[in-house]
């Protein structure tokens, strides 16, 4: 029996589409992870958590926890005995059952609306697991705790975790948890706010926290609407409270051009020799590249006007670093280039030197102190 009439029979048996669906790709795969469960069948991810649930209560399906939420099919004998006891149809589909194991195609969703704070919280951890580069986390003191274990996993990959929790007095709030293992920097924000995750640039997971009229949550799969939620972090949530934690260890590498312009642009104003290695891609093709050199420039409004540290709203809108490499002079910006030649994903602090003996002192990227960096604000 094909795929369509074996779905047709299973809702005819009392499944929802997606519900029939998402159990038949089961039977052709075997033991999936939820997520790879949504990719191979007409099930939305945003929904899948809902679907299995349905299924596991159900009896026709089990799930459980290993890193990932994962489901298997339970042994068909009820779901047998019931098509059985059908029509013909029903009969051929019960047969069908007992022998297929093989895969639909995929369904891909670029935003999905939920209704479920816990779907939200699920995806938000799928995507921390599989983060590569950097997470943008804003969350309840709850919610950040559920999610610490894979908090820490991606710690332990050298993923940069950005993370501000609602509530006064987090360290005693979140005494049994370590912070040095599960975040690079944890900021406390007294005015409560929408949970929020930005994950390599692309994912995105919202929900506005209970002081919505009704829930719901957004999930997104988009490079320009996950950089508009970025914006909203770094406005709205991150630049606006003091930090509770944040590990000044080397190397210092930053995800924004922003926060790197801030730190650095008044060594350079006087005098520094500053160089770094910039991880990206060509803005022309989209491929990953790396390059290490020197900054030769700083561009942004009013940058040789302003005195210390730039402001925030200084370097909000056009950013240009220019980076001098193997002969060449290279432009770089920010999330979301237009006319550089390199997006910065990734920049990291190499060395800090100044040429004058009385100016100062030399020092490469594992010398140069967090301290140093922020006397600046003074």
């Amino acid at each position: 029996m094909d795929r369509d009439p074996l779905r047709d029979a299973l809702q005819d048996a009392g499944l929802t589409s997606y519900q029939a669906d998402a159990y038949i790709t089961l039977l052709e795969q075997g033991m999936m992870p939820a997520v790879a469960v949504a990719k191979r069948c007409s099930v939305p991810v945003s929904q899948i958590y809902d679907v299995l649930r349905a299924l596991e209560r159900m009896d026709y399906i089990e799930t459980f926890d290993q890193d990932k939420l994962h489901a298997r099919p339970r042994e068909p004998i009820t779901v047998l005995r019931e098509l059985r006891s059908r029509s013909e149809l029903m009969n051929s589909a019960a047969d069908a059952i007992e022998d297929r194991w093989e895969q639909p195609a995929v369904s891909d969703h670029k935003v999905s609306v939920v209704k479920h704070e816990e779907t939200v919280i699920d995806r938000a951890r799928d995507l921390i697991r599989d983060a590569e580069s950097f997470i943008e986390l804003s969350a309840t003191v709850d919610q950040f705790r559920t999610l610490t274990n894979a908090l820490e996993d991606a710690r332990d990959r050298g993923v940069i975790t950005k993370v501000a929790v609602y509530g006064v007095d987090l360290e005693a709030q979140l005494a049994t948890v370590s912070f040095e293992e599960t975040v690079t920097e944890l900021r406390a924000c007294r005015i409560p706010g929408p949970f929020l995750l930005v994950a390599d640039r692309t994912q995105t997971c919202f929900t506005p926290n209970d002081w919505a009229n009704r829930p719901f949550g957004v999930l997104i799969d988009d490079y320009i609407l996950s950089f508009i939620f970025h914006w909203y972090f770094q406005t709205g949530v991150w630049a606006l409270w003091e930090t509770v934690y944040e590990d000044t260890d080397p190397p210092y590498i930053y995800m924004t051009l922003e926060e790197f312009v801030q730190d650095v642009a008044p060594l350079w104003r006087d005098g520094a020799t500053v160089a770094v290695t910039v991880d990206g891609t060509w803005a022309d093709t989209n491929d990953a590249c790396e390059i290490t050199g020197v900054v030769t420039d700083i561009g942004y409004p009013g940058v040789y006007r302003s005195e210390g540290r730039p402001s925030f709203e200084e370097v909000a809108g056009f950013l240009q670093l220019t980076l001098a490499a193997d002969g060449d002079l290279y432009s770089v910006g920010g999330w979301g280039t237009v006319y550089e030649d390199i997006e910065a994903v990734q920049i990291t602090l190499e060395a800090i030197e100044f040429d004058e003996p009385n100016s100062g002192e030399s020092a490469d990227g594992d010398d140069v102190s967090a301290a140093a960096l922020e006397s600046e604000d003074d």
